[in-house]
């Protein structure tokens, strides 16, 4: 019996048209490649099924115990309390967490190329980004299982955040709270890889109150950058207006403990004169008698692994899409 040629990176650098070194790169150090060049190779590498003889050895291996999560803002609490999550189910199972910190759109690129290619986990986890069409196709072609967390992909287990319906939730229990003039603090998706979620959760607040005939006065409104000085700068600009909104929704719970001690220092008193609420119900709202949208953080973590996890175990088993409700969690800031 004639054993098929196995293919080697001369194949791919051939049909591919670069030097095997260029191929070798792309396996290892994605980022030193030109993006055309590297796709093209990327591209040649799927065709023709080629595995690198490490990966083929590691491969036989029954797994890394490895999974990886690749996070734009992992440092912020929110982002914190998902990993908190996703550690706790992790750690029954001994698997290791692997956190892929990025900043630009080619490092995530990079990353689930890498990924991909070389197997080097056993599922991954992205958490709050979008992904094009063309990385879409290279994950559903990836040995491991993959989960979404905070939008829905076709073919992927998704855990769902409805961010707009939240802004909604927001809209009627202020309305239902007697407020007329809404305001609106928030941090803008400046990235394109993240998922927009200042945006959609503004919509929804806004769509509210156009349904009641109120529109947002413009001066009422911020959408601005989120370093700490602009971020200051935005807010002290919010509040230096002859006449204040009634009611402010600050799009994550940090935004809203900004605007509470600045409210604070300028002896604005909140909720008497401004009701505020923030998104996320992160820890220090408690603390801080924060009201806020509860969405269930850690659970988000939690499912994602658990996800994972099955699919591990049952490779065949259909993608499923967890929608997570939300709530508000009413606290001093709200309420008299």
């Amino acid at each position: 019996m004639i054993q098929s040629k196995q293919v080697t990176i001369y194949d791919v650098a051939k049909k591919a048209g670069v030097s095997p070194t260029t191929v070798s790169r792309v396996l290892n150090s994605p980022e030193k490649v030109a993006e055309k060049k590297r796709q093209l190779v990327l591209d040649v590498i799927k065709e023709l099924n080629f595995v690198p003889k490490a990966d083929a050895v590691i491969n036989a291996r029954k797994a890394y115990k490895k999974i990886g999560v690749i996070a734009p803002f992992f440092t912020q609490p929110s982002f914190m309390e998902r990993l908190r999550g996703i550690a706790e189910v992790l750690e029954k199972e001994h698997y290791e967490l692997v956190i892929y910190a990025i900043d630009t759109t080619e490092d995530m690129n990079n990353y689930i190329a890498s990924l991909v290619l070389q197997n080097k986990v056993d599922g991954l986890i992205l958490l709050c980004v979008r992904l094009n069409e063309q990385m879409q196709e290279l994950l559903k072609g990836a040995a491991f299982p993959v989960c979404f967390v905070e939008q829905s992909v076709d073919d992927f287990d998704c855990i769902v955040i409805d961010n707009e319906k939240g802004g909604k939730m927001i809209g009627e229990y202020f309305y239902k709270l007697g407020c007329r003039r809404p305001g609106f603090i928030g941090e803008k998706s400046m990235l394109y890889y993240a998922v927009h979620a200042t945006e959609d959760r503004f919509k929804g607040y806004q769509d509210y109150f156009s349904s009641k005939g109120i529109s947002i006065n413009p001066s009422d409104i911020w959408i601005g950058g989120f370093p700490e000085k602009k971020l200051d700068e935005g807010i002290l600009g919010f509040l230096d207006q002859p006449t204040l909104p009634d009611c402010v929704f600050c799009s994550s719970d940090v935004i809203a403990a900004r605007l509470l001690y600045m409210l604070g220092q300028k002896g604005i008193s909140c909720p008497s004169k401004i009701k505020v609420i923030g998104f996320d119900d992160i820890d220090i709202s408690q603390y801080l008698g924060l009201s806020s949208v509860n969405q269930h953080l850690d659970d988000s973590g939690r499912e994602a692994a658990q996800l994972i996890l099955e699919k591990i175990k049952t490779p065949d088993k259909s993608a499923v899409s967890i929608k997570l409700p939300l709530h508000i969690v009413e606290r001093m800031t709200t309420s008299i």
